[in-house]
């Protein structure tokens, strides 16, 4: 076989495969943007019986916000203009270990979720007992943007190697 036939084959199988490889990738999977409601708690461990801030972003304009702990009502909040609210919660003396607040829109049905860790209140120190460590996980799975690069670079290399031989035989 010729060397330009030869050079050409090689290109050919190269883009023959990064096309395979663009072909069977698979579809982005971001869901589109949402405005999304959020709550946050001025603290993710509170005391028993203790009050802390709850704080939300992204309800309806000027509506209620209903705050339960595992289906009791703690308290009701009334959004601003921008779907924003704050309010005090007062935690029950009762209940410990980790619980979800759940704060629901009354007219937009939107909904965010909070996990808390309430811990009992040791009234000698002020101490609260319980709590959670750790860190948050971060990072995105890469896998096929890897595997792309890691073709385009062989396929450059093949290139390079064809390049080199040509002028060798040339």
């Amino acid at each position: 076989m010729p060397r330009s036939k030869r050079t050409s084959a090689a290109l050919v199988a190269v883009l023959g495969l990064i096309m395979t490889a663009v072909a069977f990738a698979g579809p982005a999977s971001a869901a589109p943007y949402v405005d999304q409601a959020r709550i946050s708690a001025s603290t993710q461990t509170p005391a028993a019986g203790s009050s802390f801030t709850l704080t939300g972003s992204g309800f309806g304009a000027n509506e209620t916000v209903v705050n339960t702990l595992d289906g009791i009502t703690l308290a009701s909040a009334r959004t601003d203009a921008s779907g924003n609210f704050s309010v005090t919660i007062k935690l029950p003396a009762g209940v410990t270990g980790t619980r979800t607040i759940l704060s629901r829109g009354v007219v937009s049905g939107h909904t965010a979720t909070i996990s808390i860790r309430i811990g009992a209140a040791n009234a000698a120190s002020g101490v609260v007992t319980g709590g959670s460590g750790g860190l948050a996980r971060t990072g995105a799975a890469v896998i096929g943007i890897g595997a792309l690069g890691g073709l385009l670079l062989f396929g450059g290399g093949a290139m390079v190697l064809a390049g080199r031989r040509r002028k060798v035989l040339a």
